[in-house]
């Protein structure tokens, strides 16, 4: 009786942990796999090909906004939360402040689009990071988040904590 008092309690103990294909463990770094930060950098014109056909350019999006974000998402449920949050909370206290999601997986726009719209999605258009140029400029993974302000100055460079960290840069744009 007591063997299988010991087995309920092995299987009644066991949690299993899942996550994306990123490193769980939580860090001090301001941006991931060592790579130094861009914070403070004046960044070079950067191009965009949207899933809605559209291509466009950092200098005309800052022409029409104080600043530009970059969230770098892999449509995971922790994506999911950080995107609801920068819509949410960030997008209608920050109307001046452009928030671009830059698909840094799917490779190209059709699949981006397709990943887009299967995570329900529509409303708005998604940069896809067709030939990893996002990515490999700003080691952008899953939660990067990068602000730039109209002089092409990185003013955030990391991965996504909480929105007040955001908003605390958004308030000195």
């Amino acid at each position: 009786m007591s063997t299988n008092f010991t087995l309920i309690l092995l299987f009644t103990s066991m949690i299993f942990l899942s996550g994306c294909e990123e490193d769980l463990m939580p860090s001090n770094d301001p941006i991931h796999h060592g790579i130094s930060s861009k914070e403070g950098e004046v960044i070079d014109d950067l191009s965009f090909a949207f899933t809605n056909d559209y291509s466009d350019t950092l200098s005309n999006r800052l022409m029409a906004h104080d600043g530009v974000i970059l969230y770098f998402t892999m449509w995971c449920p922790v994506c999911d939360s950080h995107m609801s949050q920068l819509r949410s909370r960030i997008q209608t206290q920050y109307p001046d402040v452009d928030i671009i999601f830059v698909d840094y997986i799917s490779k190209s726009v059709a699949y981006a689009k397709d990943a887009q719209q299967a995570l329900g999605y529509t409303d708005f258009p998604v940069a896809a990071d067709v030939n990893d140029t996002l990515e490999n400029y700003f080691n952008g993974t899953m939660a990067t988040t990068v602000i730039i302000d109209k002089n092409f100055v990185v003013r955030f460079h990391q991965v996504f904590k909480t929105s007040d960290e955001i908003i605390g840069v958004l308030n000195n744009l």
